[in-house]
């Protein structure tokens, strides 16, 4: 039996089409197709059933996932127990929100380039919102975002929180204090867009305090909120990490939860690539933490595995 086809009904059954396993192979849909059509004349059986709008799984179908899981992590085991493994190579899509690009980027990059010199990176910056929904469809294969991908064959890692603290440009004279949740309310305020986790929080925390912002501005880019902020234009809900070497009395308080960094992705039980980026990703997100320090970056140390709903 061709390992080949069956891992093109593995990816099939994960990402839910024909046309998206196309893509996570690199292969055309029709080339997809007829791998599915030889694995299924080789086993006398139809494994998808087409009829309908959406791709279902045949009872023989069904059949074979865990069958298909464990063939190709026998075939993993076996490459590793030969030595076969020794260089990783290929292509691994990686996508990133604006805050690990102004946090963990480089260093992170440095290091699989170091550990890694053969594997190619497609690097994509988007919001969390876009990154869930490039995940979910196989359009990248690890997500460094600020909320989990809720989905049963999707792992989330859990990687650090990243304290949260108002800025602004400070007023000569000024003395430091920490500005109550009313005043503010009465500056304009600018966050992260809508939906993301930092905007949650700036309405939370304004909730809580028994008031609301009068004017709200949503901006997905931390150099164009910076910008804005030093002009001026606002207070700023933003992620101390990104903006260390920026805080001479910039830092009004720090009444924001944490926001935190995850690396979700989808196992891929024939080969450990995306484990391997994951692994540095949480060595590079300790090392990030240790060198600024518990007030901009605190590493989590927990369990492996899907984080609970």
């Amino acid at each position: 039996m061709n390992l080949r086809f069956i891992d093109a009904f593995s990816w099939i059954v994960r990402l839910g089409s024909f046309r998206a396993a196309a893509e996570k192979l690199n292969l055309s849909q029709a080339a997809v197709s007829s791998r599915i059509a030889a694995l299924e004349a080789e086993l006398n059986c139809k494994l998808f059933d087409r009829s309908g709008r959406d791709l279902r799984l045949t009872p023989a179908g069904r059949s074979l996932v865990g069958f298909a899981d464990r063939l190709l992590a026998i075939q993993q085991e076996m490459r590793q127990s030969l030595g076969q493994d020794e260089t990783v190579s290929g292509t691994v899509r990686i996508g990133v929100v604006e805050t690990v690009v102004h946090t963990l980027l480089v260093t992170f990059v440095e290091a699989l380039q170091s550990a890694y010199p053969a594997l190619a990176l497609e690097i994509t910056a988007e919001p969390t919102r876009a990154l869930q929904e490039h995940l979910r469809r196989g359009a990248i294969d690890v997500a460094l975002l600020t909320d989990p991908v809720l989905e049963p064959d999707i792992l989330n890692q859990p990687l650090c929180d990243l304290p949260m603290g108002w800025i602004r440009r400070p007023q000569p004279g000024e003395p430091d204090r920490v500005v109550p949740m009313a005043e503010l309310a009465g500056a304009p305020i600018i966050t992260f867009p809508r939906g993301s986790q930092p905007h949650a929080a700036v309405l939370d925390a304004f909730r809580a305090a028994g008031t609301a912002p009068g004017l709200l501005h949503c901006v997905t880019s931390i150099a164009a909120i910076l910008r804005l902020v030093h002009a001026g234009m606002g207070v700023a809900s933003m992620p101390l990490a990104t903006i260390h070497d920026e805080l001479a009395g910039g830092l009004l308080a720090v009444v924001l939860p944490a926001l935190p960094i995850l690396a979700s992705y989808r196992p891929d039980p024939g080969n450990r690539l995306f484990d391997l980026v994951v692994d540095v990703a949480r060595d590079e997100t300790l090392r990030f933490c240790r060198t600024l320090g518990p007030v901009f970056a605190r590493p989590l140390d927990l369990p492996q595995g899907p984080l609970a709903d």
